[in-house]
């Protein structure tokens, strides 16, 4: 008996290792295991490949995790079922029943190891220490990925094999975790404490910016400020003191859509000061154009390599349907960036001390879900606040008008004009108390 318990225990134990070794493998910094490789460890350069190749990594990992739950279950429900089972004898109880419960407190017992012995306890320990745990199972998972490396090749040929009726195809690759399962445990790793609140929101927003496009992102056209390239250099030195803006777009004259170029105010700054007689042309310069379906992670790349502040987002006919800036890109990671001017500026979204909230019809839908922590859809014909009661209506709402949105939530139009929402207050559904038993 001692000794099948010892075997149970070790196989959980094994079961546990494999379970955090992924984790470790992959929590390990890539600028830590480099320094480590290059120090000579061979843990290190084991850890290394095994990064290198994740399919034969996961393939291994699940492989073996499998097997061991299996041999696990079989081996030791007869194991503890022998054990208990005497002890429910002893009450008297009919055979039937006592071999029912004693299977019942097997499988139970069984599970709980597995669940706090083979998976909670020690993909905790992974990720606060991933270096040691990763450094431990790194040799031992590359001589046992050449073990299963048969075993994993007639699991994905059987799979695709089943597979191919549907016309699919499968690889232990995406046994990896979803940007959703990510997601949520970055938000959980957040209120646990065992990652910063601060980072862990910035890293879920990366994570989500990847379903951003540049229409989703931009400064809409309407918003836009913009100076005819006919201005009078005085008459531009003064509206760009007045609007404050450290870049403006230039277009045609009486072509607001064809803009030809933007103005650095520093620019325009250093001929004031030099005492430099400019015209608007001189000042130009040339503008960096993106459609409005191109990814947001793409056009953010593409302006750090350009070097670039400002582009000019355009529509499917070429012409400006807004503009975007780094700022606007950087907001979608950490959130609103005020500067000193922004002082008067209401806030997009104002929490209010009832529960409710204050927000601006322009606000995008993405962050009025994400701030105050609802569900309000977001469609094809709208992405903001506003748009979304537009539709609601069906035609642009007058203020003290009062809409409930699919899951519940109340929204009051605060203010609004004939041609745009300008605030709404939202008020989020209140959790219905479960209705009492009758007897």
């Amino acid at each position: 008996m001692f000794f099948d318990l010892g075997v149970l225990l070790a196989l959980l134990v094994l079961h546990g290792f494999l379970a955090g070794s992924e984790i470790a493998v992959v929590s390990l910094r890539k600028t830590r295991l480099r320094q480590l490789v290059e120090e000579g460890r061979s843990a290190a350069r084991a850890v290394d490949l095994l990064r290198k190749n994740p399919e034969k990594f996961l393939a291994t990992v699940q492989v073996f995790i499998t097997v061991l739950g299996t041999v696990i279950a079989s081996r030791g429900t007869p194991t503890i079922e022998h054990i208990v089972r005497p002890a429910f004898d002893a009450l008297g109880l009919p055979l039937h029943y006592t071999a029912g419960i004693s299977f019942a407190v097997a499988v139970a017992f069984i599970s709980f190891g597995e669940l706090v012995i083979g998976e909670l306890v020690p993909k905790s320990l992974a990720m606060r220490a991933s270096e040691p745990y990763a450094m431990v199972m790194g040799r031992p998972l590359l001589w046992a990925s050449s073990i299963a490396r048969p075993a994993v090749w007639v699991l994905e040929g059987s799979s695709n094999l089943f597979l191919r009726i549907f016309g699919d195809k499968t690889s232990f690759i995406e046994s990896r975790l979803s940007p959703d399962e990510i997601t949520q445990l970055l938000e959980e790793a957040g209120r646990a404490g065992s990652l910063d609140v601060v980072a862990a929101d910035i890293a879920v927003r990366s994570i989500e910016m990847d379903g951003l496009t540049a229409a989703d992102v931009m400064v809409p056209r309407n918003r836009v400020f913009a100076v005819d390239r006919t201005t009078p250099p005085d008459e531009l030195k003064r509206l760009i003191v007045a609007k404050g803006h450290q870049r403006v777009p230039i277009h045609d004259e009486g072509s607001p859509e064809d803009v030809v170029g933007y103005i650095a105010a520093k620019d325009l700054l250093v001929a004031i000061v030099e005492s430099t007689p400019v015209s608007v042309d001189e000042l130009i310069r040339p503008a960096t154009f993106f459609p409005e379906s191109m990814k947001a992670t793409a056009v953010l790349k593409e302006m750090q390599q350009v070097r670039i502040q400002i582009a000019i987002v355009v529509d499917e006919r070429g012409g400006m349907a807004g503009i975007l800036t780094l700022e606007d890109l950087l907001e979608e990671l950490v959130g609103e960036i005020w500067s000193e001017d922004d002082r008067g500026v209401p806030a997009p979204v104002r929490k209010t001390k009832d529960g409710a909230a204050i927000v601006l019809g322009s606000v995008p839908i993405r962050e009025v879900n994400r701030d105050l922590d609802i569900a309000l859809p977001e469609g094809d014909l709208w992405t903001t606040l506003a748009g979304y009661c537009i539709s609601l209506a069906g035609r642009i709402p007058e203020s003290g008008a009062r809409l409930v949105a699919e899951d519940g939530t109340v929204l009051e139009i605060l203010e609004s004009t004939p041609r745009r929402v300008r605030s709404v207050r939202v008020v989020k559904k209140k959790d219905e108390p479960a209705p009492s038993p009758t007897l």
